[in-house]
């Protein structure tokens, strides 16, 4: 069977299972009501949890009435029955989607990217990779001013977040670090206060023989850090730096070791901004002294 799709990631349509698509739910309320139950599928929504999304502390005096009539526009929009079978349904106090008929894009991306018990670090990657692909704009871009849509959207920007960072763990420990780069970044994008993120990213980088990139990667890390929070980055994050920098010389080409040399100016030139009186620490002393190596070799 067919079921009705619902897709909250850009505008706001339903796919019908004779292939059509419908994006005119009879107008602004009706179709936050749609999006409402589709957040919650196969969960009951009261009407007065709708009635609160939709008019706050002032509704219609006849709300219910009018609570009614978008749910049987909505019913027509998509073409099925009413009652308590219905793949719209009425419940005891409220409506719900039933999954049985309807399935909703981000309801799937969070069925894709929770692993499941016992899940191998590639099945991890590939349910993630498939659930990034529904992602084709923002969430509820139909609604950029109502304040619950809002709230969804920082919830699941978090989700994401965690799912990207969930996968690149996961594809380096499958040794697929490219992989890893490219969820570590997608994670980064989402919230660049994220030092796990980072630390992902670094050891990515890394792990694909990108020392240079993981070096700056981890100088924008601290610039970020700096600038939002006034704070260095954690012990975790300078273990990374000072593992890289403690890497054998001699595995870096000379095309490489220059590359090194402007990041790691760059990295000491910023570290210097916070020593006015040019006191360095133990972790910069170390990064002069291999920029120096580096700068011989080159």
């Amino acid at each position: 069977m067919n079921k009705i799709q619902v897709k909250l990631f850009g505008t706001t349509t339903v796919l019908l299972p004779d292939g059509s698509a419908v994006t005119d739910l009879g107008g602004i309320k009706p179709r936050q009501v749609l999006e409402i139950l589709a957040l919650s599928v196969g969960t009951p929504v009261s009407k007065d949890r709708l009635v609160e999304h939709l008019w706050g502390d002032n509704p219609p005096r006849t709300y219910t009435a009018t609570l009614e009539s978008y749910i049987s526009l909505l019913r027509r929009r998509m073409g099925v029955s009413k009652g308590r079978q219905s793949p719209l349904a009425t419940t005891s106090n409220g409506y719900v989607l039933d999954p049985a008929f309807v399935e909703v894009d981000v309801d799937t991306f969070r069925q894709l990217a929770q692993p499941t018990l016992g899940a191998t670090p590639q099945e991890v990657v590939a349910a993630t990779e498939k659930a990034i692909s529904l992602v084709t704009a923002d969430l509820l871009a139909s609604e950029p001013y109502a304040d619950w849509a809002a709230h969804e959207r920082t919830l699941f920007q978090s989700e994401y977040m965690h799912a990207c960072n969930r996968a690149a763990s996961a594809a380096l420990a499958h040794a697929r670090p490219e992989v890893g780069v490219e969820m570590a970044r997608r994670a980064v994008a989402c919230d660049d206060m994220s030092e796990t993120s980072w630390q992902l990213l670094i050891r990515s980088l890394a792990a694909t023989g990108a020392r240079s990139e993981a070096l700056r990667a981890y100088l924008d890390l601290r610039r970020t850090l700096v600038d939002a929070l006034g704070t260095e980055p954690s012990a975790a994050s300078r273990s990374l730096y000072m593992d890289l920098l403690a890497e054998d010389d001699a595995e870096s080409t000379p095309a490489s070791s220059v590359q090194e040399v402007r990041t790691l100016l760059a990295l000491l030139e910023d570290a210097l901004e916070s020593f006015p009186d040019v006191n360095l620490s133990l972790n910069d002393r170390r990064l002069t002294e291999k920029a120096e190596r580096l700068v011989g070799a080159a």
